[in-house]
């Protein structure tokens, strides 16, 4: 009965809705809204209660939402962003914006790209932010569904209402300690089996992009496996241990701990590296400013390309 609904919901709650389904948990959802946990609860009942839904039930791995609130997700998401923009400044304003931008990235892609811009990004908009969670194979779903703003992958991005803008082409380097026997000529793939490996993740999800490249790598000794780029360096600095990296960590790292890098095996492609948001943002005064800042860096490389 549409109009019984209606007249029950207390459009109040609805971005308290958001937060759950973004957060999948009471206690998180409190956290970030700056309420009680015992408030964050009674309001979860309310919502199950004008929805006629459970919204939220337990999973194997915490709080999951039901496919009703899934589906609320994003229209519930463009309205609440719709209500926002009512009240924002008319005037494209970037140094008066009051916003946060969610990103998913690697810390690779922080090094790589972030780092070069985040001295422009903080004088131009004092009042933007960037919260940054980690790359994964959702993390273009996420995108789509609006819950994040922009990503950063080395992978090709697909999926539906994705625009991207092509930053870099990257290859790949090996890292160890400056005194390491592989240093002594370039290693064939058999020399690097010799060795242990520091292996670092692309993201959850993605597999071993080394492997993909060079399947006999898949036999070498794994000595530790890192969801982050930035700790190879300080796993390499004793013993022989060494690493197959993306050339711009690979290099930074040789600079600022006092390793060295040696040419990668043969066969391993390079990749290209894209700043990825929504459609939907196409016309975001924020979102065109911001990926224009990210990207500058990477200008000479990239030409003349458009933002769409």
């Amino acid at each position: 009965m549409p109009g019984r609904f209606l007249n029950r919901v207390d459009f109040t709650l609805l971005q308290h809705l958001q937060v759950l389904i973004e957060q999948r948990s009471v206690s998180r959802a409190a956290e970030k809204l700056g309420i009680g946990q015992p408030a964050m609860s009674r309001i979860l009942a309310r919502l199950r209660d004008q929805f006629d839904d459970p919204l939220l039930v337990r999973g194997p791995r915490g709080m999951m939402p039901t496919p009703r609130a899934e589906a609320l997700y994003a229209p519930l998401r463009a309205w609440l962003e719709a209500g926002e923009s009512l009240l924002r400044d008319p005037v494209e304003d970037v140094g008066r914006m009051k916003r946060m931008f969610r990103m998913a990235s690697t810390d690779y892609g922080l090094l790589s790209v972030l780092a070069p811009a985040i001295a422009r990004i903080g004088q131009e908009a004092t009042g933007v932010g960037l919260s940054v969670e980690p790359l994964s194979d959702m993390s273009l779903r996420r995108l789509e569904d609006g819950r994040l703003d922009l990503v950063l992958t080395g992978w090709s991005p697909e999926g539906s209402g994705l625009k991207s803008r092509w930053l870099f082409q990257e290859t790949q380097l090996g890292l160890a300690r400056a005194d390491h026997p592989v240093h002594q000529a370039r290693p064939t793939h058999s020399d690097l089996l010799q060795w242990p490996h520091v292996v670092c993740s692309a993201g959850d999800g993605f597999g071993d992009w080394v492997a993909e490249d060079l399947p006999d790598m898949a036999e070498r000794r794994v000595l530790v496996r890192a969801e982050s780029f930035s700790l190879a360096p300080y796993l390499l600095h004793e013993g022989d241990a060494v690493a197959l990296l993306p050339r711009r960590a690979a290099r930074r790292f040789a600079a600022t701990h006092g390793l060295r890098t040696f040419p990668a095996p043969e066969g391993m492609k390079p990749f290209d590296y894209h700043l990825v948001w929504h459609e939907r943002s196409d016309g975001d005064v924020g979102t065109r400013w911001l990926v224009d800042a990210l990207s500058a860096a990477f200008e000479a490389e990239q030409g003349d390309a458009a933002f769409a």
